[in-house]
């Protein structure tokens, strides 16, 4: 009887070119959107060199490149209009998922610092079809980073909500199409899913 070989192969070569180091596209998107491998030539696009940071410094932990294969709402809360400020309403993140909660709720939930943002409208905008973005959850914020002296603010990774990272969203209609300025809405505090009461 001769013996029988058996060729045994790592898992990782069936694999392919698959990164299994970063994190899958997230359900409220899935189906509407497609991995972008960093060979693609639009990769770039995206700017994962703004998106993912360190710990400490904000962003996201761990970007990835998604090509949108369908017009998809994502949201933004700022500051509002300020007489002599500069708007900050098409800053370059955003979220998938309408905002909900308290206001420093959703501060705590998606690290922004109060010397950052306000949050005091949301703008609803359109991130179009074929669009190139960098997404992923929250990296953490330090007090520094916050500019805070006292060291309290401060905000943890969140691997829950993911972030959407717009690079120069000002600059690109091709990608972001905002409705008017005035069609944003006035949060309420105690819960940003709503209009504020008039008073």
């Amino acid at each position: 009887m001769r013996p029988i070989f058996l060729l045994v192969l790592p898992l990782a070569a069936c694999a392919g070119t698959m990164d299994t180091s970063r994190p899958a596209i997230p359900g409220q998107i899935s189906g509407k959107a497609e991995i972008v491998a960093a060979s693609d030539p639009a990769w770039g696009q995206a700017n994962v060199a703004a998106a993912e940071k360190p710990p400490g410094l904000g962003g996201v932990s761990q970007a990835v490149v998604i090509r949108l294969n369908q017009d998809v709402a994502v949201y933004r809360m700022w500051n509002g209009p300020q007489q002599g400020a500069r708007s900050n309403r098409m800053g370059g993140w955003w979220a998938f998922d309408k905002p909900k909660g308290t206001r420093e709720g959703y501060r705590r939930a998606y690290e922004i610092c109060g010397t950052w943002n306000d949050l005091k409208r949301v703008a609803v905008c359109t991130l179009k079809k074929g669009a190139v973005v960098a997404i992923g959850p929250g990296q953490s914020v330090s007090a520094e980073t916050c500019k805070d002296e006292s060291g309290h603010e401060t905000y943890g990774a969140n691997p829950q909500d993911w972030q959407v990272y717009v690079d120069q969203a000002w600059n690109r209609p091709e990608t972001l199409a905002c409705p008017p300025e005035d069609l944003d809405y006035e949060a309420d505090p105690a819960d940003v899913s709503t209009p504020k009461a008039k008073s």
